[in-house]
């Protein structure tokens, strides 16, 4: 049996392709889901036609998101209690079936918390994304630190491309190194169902910008100065801004609502998929998110990263500019942001399907069904055959 323990909408969106295609195959995860985001994750799952999990192990801090460090205690404890009420039924689940696996992703506190679940119910775990390092424990802090910690406890490690595989032989990891090509994020983005957009947008071209990340939002002085120089920057194009909840906490707390006018506006939330419509339909983003660079370096899009370091290299040096909080390097990127537009990328290889194929190799799909099914997956573009990727023990 395959487990898959999630928590946040950046995780999902990355296990979808691999979710989608276990249903194909009628071979559907045991999904464990521990409400990081809870009310995100519904609507989203919807979006995706995937089935809601079957095992809610907490539901956020009182039915919402964590926003805080201090929702953090009550919804650990939460999680331990229903696990340790759970772990028994769950281990004769995942000694059902085919090998027991348990998959995680990324790098969130849920990650940790899911690779430590494997070990609990005696099941090797599988981390996907791994091995991606910024160089630094403290930017960005903790996901740098829970990066190490679950390259320690997994035994098989999904890394989106070579230097992500390099880094995890330096640190010497014990298991497999399976090289997957590329993120998972290309094979997410074939699934957006098109004209998703249900927003009214302004009539001419315009900005987009989302900053949600705790590294920038807790510190002042670092928010306020990107604040003023978009409001600037919206002199000469209009710029809308995703009022995240934590976004619009930090905004209000640092008095910073007076930036905000007919030309720098605030608009709600969006679900995963009217995001990524807004996106295509605007000139350029301005983010602090891992996940958004790697669809606008997938997309060709201009994308302004504003972040100290980042673990990804997606992009970089094309439709990509990394900061480094360094606002003459902002300003230089909003004065031209088209200027950095590229043609899409191509790529001939799925890495959901290199984790599958791998997976099958291994014994943790039903030996009964033989192979994988050589047919395209139905709602991903027709890669063709895939190139064997043959795994690194370490």
């Amino acid at each position: 049996m395959i487990g898959v323990v999630y928590g946040t909408t950046g995780e999902l969106i990355k296990l979808s392709p691999i979710l989608v295609r276990l249903d194909e195959m009628e071979e559907p995860a045991f999904t464990l889901c521990t409400g990081q985001q809870v009310e995100q994750i519904p609507a989203l799952l919807r979006d995706f036609d995937l089935p809601q999990p079957n095992l809610w192990l907490a539901r956020g801090k009182d039915g919402h998101d964590l926003t805080r460090p201090a929702d953090l205690p009550p919804w650990l404890l939460d999680i331990v209690v229903e696990f340790t009420r759970q772990r028994q039924n769950l281990r004769a689940r995942m000694a059902s079936g085919a090998e027991p696996l348990l998959i995680v992703h990324g790098d969130t506190f849920t990650t940790v918390l899911g690779a430590l679940m494997g070990h609990a119910l005696r099941a090797p775990v599988a981390h996907i994304e791994a091995g991606m390092r910024s160089g630094d424990l403290r930017n960005p802090f903790p996901e740098e630190l829970d990066r190490l910690l679950v390259a320690r406890l997994a035994q098989i490690h999904f890394a989106p491309g070579p230097r992500a595989a390099a880094n995890l032989r330096n640190l010497k990891v014990r298991g497999e190194i399976v090289d997957t090509a590329h993120n998972t994020i290309l094979d997410a983005l074939e699934l957006v169902k098109p004209d998703a957009l249900e927003i009214t947008l302004p009539a001419e071209q315009f900005g987009l910008v989302s900053l949600h990340r705790f590294e920038l939002l807790g510190k002042p002085a670092a928010l306020r100065a990107i604040l003023e120089l978009l409001h600037e920057a919206s002199r000469s194009k209009p710029i809308l801004l995703i009022d995240h909840p934590v976004t619009a906490a930090a905004i209000a707390a640092h008095d910073l609502d007076r930036l905000f006018d007919e030309r720098f506006l605030r608009v709600p939330r969006q679900r995963y998929f009217n995001f990524i419509a807004l996106l295509k339909a605007s000139a350029f983003l301005v983010t602090d998110s891992g996940g958004s660079q790697q669809e606008c370096a997938r997309l060709g899009h201009p994308c302004l990263v504003h972040r100290a370091v980042t673990e990804h290299n997606d992009g970089l040096g094309g439709p990509v500019v990394l900061s480094r909080l360094d606002l003459d390097v902002a300003r230089g990127f909003l004065r031209a942001p088209l200027a950095y537009a590229k043609a899409p990328t191509t790529e001939q290889t799925s890495p959901t399907e290199v984790i599958l194929g791998h997976l099958e190799s291994r014994g943790h799909l039903n030996p009964t069904r033989g192979s994988l099914p050589p047919r395209p997956h139905p709602r991903l573009p027709n890669y063709g055959k895939q190139p064997s990727q043959a795994a690194e023990r370490v």
